[in-house]
């Protein structure tokens, strides 16, 4: 008993789930709720709610007829309905999307003008800026062309009082009485001058004679052999000063003739000044 009642629910259940009975036991149900009310809470006996029903609600059209055509309706004709419906509608959802689309595109469009003009815009910025510079530069070279000129010029001026001065001091020593050397001395010095200026030491003369002519002194620097050569050379001589305890250094007269010779043939050149140089 209890498997053939699992059966016959099985049965109504897969009955259930096709969509004409489905959809004709829910219009009966639509379509005769009052008589299943009654049935289910009127206060009758049984007996009475069925002679109510058998009386008042046993019609064929709202028995059969009306809950055949609904279901007919629900299973044959609805879906094209909703059919139709969905089709209106993704035209609705397409023409949506294309008017969505088309905005994007314009705004995207509307963008790329605006990054092209804002382009040629900073173009016209940059050869404008560009162009400041290059005059704003042409006019510190410009400038700068005009003070070296003024440099030059000084420089030149300078250059020749120098000329002046150094050709002056070369006719005083030249034409000065030298009455402590004869003219013998002078020609042997003249030519020992020629072969000093052949050996190791000339290079040396120029920084040891400015020392002794000015101060006296030799160079701190310079290595003590040197020193000894141009003494036993007879070129310096060392001189001790007892009441003043020092010692000092000077030409000897050959030393002293020397020196004449190479500050009179020295060719004085003022050296540029690098900051003078223009940035080219």
């Amino acid at each position: 008993m209890r498997e053939l009642l699992n059966t016959f629910l099985d049965t109504t259940k897969e009955r259930i789930k096709n969509p004409f009975i489905g959809a004709f036991i829910f219009s009966f149900v639509a379509f005769n709720w009052k008589p299943i009310f009654v049935i289910l809470f009127a206060s009758q006996t049984i007996q009475e709610k069925i002679e109510i029903v058998e009386s008042e609600y046993t019609g064929l059209l709202y028995n059969l007829w009306l809950p055949i055509l609904f279901a007919l309706f629900y299973v044959l004709i609805l879906p094209y309905i909703m059919w139709l419906f969905d089709r209106i509608a993704s035209k609705a959802v397409v023409g949506r999307k294309e008017n969505v689309l088309e905005q994007q595109l314009f705004d995207l469009r509307s963008k790329q003008r605006l990054a092209e003009q804002e382009s040629r815009l900073e173009d016209i910025r940059a050869s404008f800026r560009e162009t400041a510079d290059l005059n704003k530069k042409i006019d510190i070279l410009s400038t700068q062309i005009e003070e070296r000129d003024k440099t030059i010029e000084v420089l030149q001026t300078e250059l020749e009082t120098a000329q002046d001065d150094q050709s002056r001091l070369q006719n005083f020593l030249r034409h000065q009485n030298d009455n402590s050397l004869t003219e013998k001395q002078k020609e042997d010095f003249a030519k020992k001058y020629e072969s000093f200026k052949t050996s190791d030491l000339y290079e040396f003369f120029k920084e040891v004679g400015s020392e002794i002519s000015r101060r006296n002194s030799v160079p701190n620097n310079m290595d003590d052999l040197i020193i000894e050569k141009f003494r036993h050379t007879d070129i310096i001589r060392e001189v001790r000063d007892e009441e003043n305890q020092r010692t000092y250094y000077e030409f000897t007269k050959k030393g002293e003739f020397f020196w004449k010779e190479y500050i009179l043939n020295l060719k004085i050149v003022r050296k540029p000044d690098p900051k003078d140089d223009l940035p080219f």
